[in-house]
């Protein structure tokens, strides 16, 4: 049962944070767990882990619904991702001083960028986005620092979400590319203080583009 409970947890996470179910969508209980081929309990426990997470709404007796995109919640995680990654990447460079070890890092992360540029050109915005996942996830498997990935990961669905809504824009996918390719370019000098600084300014990019998407997609926004 405990195994149940975590794969029906994952499986809606998963749904929810790529936009298969849209901000705003009802969920109905009966109907996941016959999809889902599993009892209604799981289904109800899964859903109010979420709820925990800022990604549903569940009004009792009444019914649950994938929650809408809440600006100051989509701010503060963006926040908390900021503020540890650039402790995360200085410990990162820290780790990478011989050379030849640099080198080799550098190598995997350019090896993710080529595999991006191959999710646009097949139009794959959720490989986009894993693959940006994956040079960012280097990062802090790099630092030392794996469990605060995953902690950041398992607090930042929202952020997610804003983040596949905003790949659907034009030009953005183009814009994280460059932004990558200079980063990866100021670690394979070493330079940590410029590599703060493209970072810190490739993560604060968020900032700017959510009242465009508030504008293009009204319908997933809270008022």
């Amino acid at each position: 049962m405990a195994e149940s409970k975590v794969s029906v947890y994952y499986m809606l996470r998963r749904s929810i944070t790529n936009l298969v179910y849209a901000p705003g969508q009802v969920l109905d209980i009966n109907s996941i767990s016959d999809e889902l081929g599993v009892s209604r309990a799981p289904v109800r426990d899964a859903l109010l882990r979420l709820a925990s997470e800022k990604l549903v709404n569940v009004f009792p007796q009444k019914g649950t619904r994938v929650s809408l995109l809440n600006r100051n919640i989509i701010y503060q995680e963006r926040f908390m991702r900021i503020t540890l990654e650039l402790g995360i990447l200085e410990q990162c460079l820290k780790n990478l001083s011989d050379p030849e070890k640099r080198h080799a890092f550098v190598t995997k992360l350019k090896g993710l960028l080529l595999a991006q540029h191959a999710s646009v050109l097949d139009n794959d915005k959720i490989a986009f986005l894993k693959y940006d996942d994956d040079m960012h996830h280097l990062l802090y498997t790099q630092a030392e620092c794996e469990w605060i990935w995953e902690t950041l990961v398992s607090k930042t669905g929202n952020d997610h979400r804003v983040r596949i809504l905003s790949y659907k824009t034009s030009g953005i996918s183009e814009k994280v590319k460059i932004e990558h390719k200079e980063l990866i370019d100021a670690i394979s000098i070493g330079d940590i203080e410029l590599a703060k600084k493209l970072d810190r300014n490739h993560l604060e990019r968020l900032y700017d583009e959510i009242n465009v998407l508030r504008e293009s997609f009204p319908e997933y926004f809270e008022k």
